[in-house]
C-alpha cells in the first residue's frame, strides 16, 4: 500500500533528512521517498506489519505535523 503524507515543517534538507530518520528501520515500510519541493512523504509499506496511524506518529514524534 502506497501512502502519500504532507509533512508540515519540512523547510530544508535537514529537516528531509529527520523524517528519513523518523521513518528509517520502522517495520513494515518497504520504500520511502521524501520529497522536499512537494513537502509529502510517499510511503509505501506493509498494511498487515505497520498502519498509516503508526507512521503518522512516528513523523510527528520528531516534531512534524502530518495532514
Amino acid at each position: 500500500m502506497m501512502e502519500i503524507l504532507k509533512v508540515l515543517g519540512v523547510d530544508c534538507k535537514n529537516c528531509a533528512t529527520n523524517v528519513h530518520k523518523a521513518l528509517d528501520g520502522v517495520d513494515g515500510i518497504e520504500d520511502l521517498d521524501i520529497r522536499l519541493s512537494e513537502k509529502i512523504a510517499m510511503v509505501t509499506f506493509d498494511p498487515c506489519k505497520v498502519s498509516k496511524q503508526e507512521i503518522t506518529d512516528k513523523v510527528e514524534d520528531f516534531g512534524y505535523d502530518v495532514e
